[in-house]
């Protein structure tokens, strides 16, 4: 039996190495749709998008497993837009707890973590007055606004009249977060041990305005590979963690690198993050007022006051709760979902 995921999914990225292994061990193929020839009335299905293959696919006969989404409404707007139509295909669904109310009533709902390798890398990092004080992680996105009318004269443009009216019939879509990322960048410039990784920040995104692209550039330290992430953040206190947007469950895997590389996540993104982890291992953004009152509270942090976030984000590591996030734990799920659909 051949599971299919649409091409350009990543079958060496987490979690689908644990989800091939989890399916071959019950005698089941999982490869990618462009790399094989079979008979789609032989396969089964998971999509990871809604794409013109996907639905090639399934008009030739392929059996739908699952639909799993790991992208958020912003940047995967058409498929949350018409979530209801496009989940009703599939007999599981695999996202972010926020999508729950939007799917159709008669696929099963699976609330999506975002899934790490299980067990975690034990928690590392410099000694806490060898580290610097803040870094972020992020690559230069911006999202234009409908009010900016010279981006209504881009070519190609870069204002979508359909996105935006998306946005307004589902709010989710337009509730981007990279403005307030920004920000934030901004308001930690001055400092010397501030320092940012990413990729695009060469140059300066159009929708951004110029002083505030030439803060996050003043902090701008080169780009960062996934490999190289643990250990980046192993030598700073404190990272600002600013997710894409705010949705409910959408919780990025980078609080848990924080976690690993026993630096202190300063958190801003999912309004139910502490459903997901600890509350005690991390600094919430919206505890304070005012970026300066932030600054404040991390500057009198005291070695003994860190260590207590530390010893939480270790505690929960290596708790029953944690596991949730495990690939292997979505691997069993998906497998079961596989096996159901087959034996149907």
């Amino acid at each position: 039996m051949a599971v299919v995921a649409p091409g350009g999914t990543d079958l060496s990225a987490t979690p689908w190495p644990d989800v091939r292994t989890a399916a071959e061990e019950q005698g089941i193929q999982l490869v990618v749709a462009e790399q094989v020839d079979i008979d789609p009335r032989e396969a089964l299905l998971i999509a990871t998008e809604w794409s013109t293959e996907v639905k090639h696919w399934l008009e030739r006969g392929a059996r739908p497993v699952a639909l799993v989404v790991f992208r958020s409404p912003v940047t995967a707007w058409r498929l949350y837009y018409d979530l209801e139509s496009i989940s009703a295909g599939f007999p599981h669904t695999f996202m972010f707890e926020g999508a729950r109310e939007r799917v159709a009533p008669t696929t099963r709902f699976h609330p999506l973590y975002s899934p790490v390798p299980c067990p975690p890398p034990r928690p590392t990092g410099l000694p806490w007055p060898n580290r610097r004080f803040l870094v972020a992680i992020a690559d230069n996105r911006a999202m234009p606004q409908v009010r900016d009318l010279a981006r209504w004269l881009d070519r190609p443009r870069e204002v979508s009249i359909r996105r935006t009216l998306a946005g307004l019939r589902y709010r989710p879509i337009a509730r981007e977060r990279y403005q307030a990322r920004l920000r934030a960048f901004e308001a930690f410039s001055e400092h010397d041990d501030f320092d940012l990784f990413g990729n695009g920040w060469e140059r300066r995104h159009p929708a951004v305005a110029a002083d505030l692209h030439a803060a996050s550039a003043k902090a701008y330290r080169g780009p960062a590979r996934r490999t190289e992430i643990l250990g980046l953040l192993a030598k700073y206190r404190f990272a600002l963690v600013y997710e894409d947007t705010r949705f409910p469950g959408y919780i990025s895997d980078t609080i848990l690198d924080c976690f690993f590389a026993r630096c202190i996540p300063i958190y801003s993104g999912a309004p139910d993050v502490a459903q997901y982890v600890p509350p005690s291992a991390f600094i919430d953004v919206r505890q304070f007022v005012t970026f300066p009152e932030l600054e404040r509270f991390l500057m009198r942090m005291t070695e003994d006051d860190a260590r207590r976030y530390v010893d939480a984000a270790h505690a929960f590591l290596i708790s029953p709760a944690f596991e949730s996030w495990c690939a292997e734990r979505f691997a069993r799920d998906m497998v079961d979902a596989l096996l159901q659909v087959a034996a149907a």
